[in-house]
């Protein structure tokens, strides 16, 4: 069995991109703005404001470049997760099972992404498999070549996993 790597395209790491481009100009914009007119007149100095931004900013920005940048490699030994914080390898024998998972944020926006449920510890999911929205052709072809890498090296069964079950 060869390697096969799976990344976002092009496409969908701009539009991701994107997204954080306009957090931070929103956020950035509040703080340059919005907030020295706000304290100009008390004794406060805007450090709460401040740190409260940054705390959402931080976050969002960590997630969005390790879902932007972030890449499996199947290996005939595991699977080897690489992000922009991170490098692993979990070995199949370690895999319980693969899923999809609906994900919802506040205000009504949704994504799917993958998760590898191991035989300790909670799930994990797996970089380079994100789809905003619905999923697409794309994500499915990644669930199949997933679920392919994974029944070929544990010997199991579809049966026993429960991939592309309805959210």
């Amino acid at each position: 069995m060869q390697t096969a790597r799976i990344a976002l395209p092009r496409r969908q790491r701009r539009s991701l991109l994107l997204g954080l481009a306009v957090v931070t100009v929103t956020l950035g914009l509040i703080a340059l703005f919005v907030l020295p007119g706000t304290y100009a007149n008390t004794t406060g100095s805007g450090a709460i404001a401040t740190t409260v931004l940054a705390a959402i900013w931080v976050p969002t920005a960590f997630y969005t470049l390790n879902r932007a940048f972030g890449t499996t490699t199947l290996t005939p030994e595991g699977m080897r997760f690489r992000t922009v914080a991170s490098r692993r390898l979990i070995p199949w024998h370690e895999i319980t099972r693969i899923e999809d998972q609906h994900r919802t944020g506040r205000g009504g926006v949704s994504w799917w992404v993958v998760r590898a449920h191991l035989t300790r510890g909670r799930p994990v999911v797996l970089p380079g498999t994100l789809s905003e929205g619905r999923r697409d052709e794309q994500f499915l072809t990644t669930l199949r070549t997933l679920d392919a890498y994974w029944r070929n090296a544990t010997g199991r069964t579809s049966t026993e996993r429960v991939a592309n079950a309805a959210p």
